[in-house]
């Protein structure tokens, strides 16, 4: 990678981090709030660390698209070129994936050395109470994957127009579902509802599914990327 490629993957990751600190805290206080008041098992059954990768595949969707809307345009038009703007985009968002995960982490192993009983119920996640480097290794490719379909269906609008976006959103929706059929986490649609009851696979299979389909959404994405025409304003 060349110097300017670096130079965006800083400046995408410190632009990216200043919505993260707003949204971690936000989900944080949010996450107590309804622990402490409502009285449901699987809410009291779900850690932070969970509870926030559910959000993050939204954020990081919506950071996916947004990166494609704004920033692209941006950085081409000051000279930058598309192959050190993917890179830096690429890059930037698997350190964003990993900070929001890593922080949330700790924040949840913190929780649990209290011994409060209010998170006596609390399970990390579906892998178990005592995977959590599984659960932190899988949860940061999910919305790392939910990153890159943002990424597929903003360009899909700024490249091809509503007929193309609209294609995009119906590849993007097929690679959410089959990513989550890996996993059975159940993860909010953000294209509609479609649940298919079929057991998930073994983690190891798990883990190299979600890799290969990061690996082909990230060729798709970066074909895209290099074809797309700057619109002039």
């Amino acid at each position: 990678m060349n110097e300017i490629g670096k130079k965006v993957t800083v400046d995408l990751y410190s632009a990216q981090m200043k919505w993260v600190a707003w949204y971690l805290p936000i989900v944080y206080v949010v996450y107590f709030v309804i622990v402490w008041f409502l009285n449901e098992p699987d809410i009291r059954a779900m850690s932070l660390l969970t509870f926030t990768f559910q959000t993050a595949t939204i954020f990081m969707l919506v950071c996916g698209i947004l990166s494609s809307l704004g920033f692209l345009p941006m950085y081409v038009k000051h000279g930058v070129t598309r192959k050190s703007y993917f890179q830096g985009a690429l890059l930037s968002s698997i350190g964003l994936s990993i900070t929001i995960i890593g922080i949330t982490a700790i924040m949840t192993w913190i929780i649990s050395l209290f011994n409060m009983n209010l998170f006596t119920e609390v399970v990390l996640s579906s892998l178990g109470e005592n995977n959590w480097f599984l659960t932190i290794i899988s949860y940061i490719i999910v919305i790392m994957i939910y990153f890159l379909v943002g990424w597929l269906v903003g360009l899909g609008f700024y490249r091809y127009g509503g007929s193309g976006g609209f294609v995009s959103i119906m590849i993007g929706f097929v690679i959410v579902t089959l990513n989550d059929l890996l996993w059975a986490y159940g993860t909010p649609k953000p294209f509609g509802v479609f649940n298919l009851n079929i057991p998930a696979p073994h983690v190891s299979i798990a883990i190299v599914g979600s890799i290969v389909i990061a690996a082909i959404v990230t060729i798709l994405v970066h074909k895209v990327v290099k074809e797309t025409p700057i619109k002039v304003a």
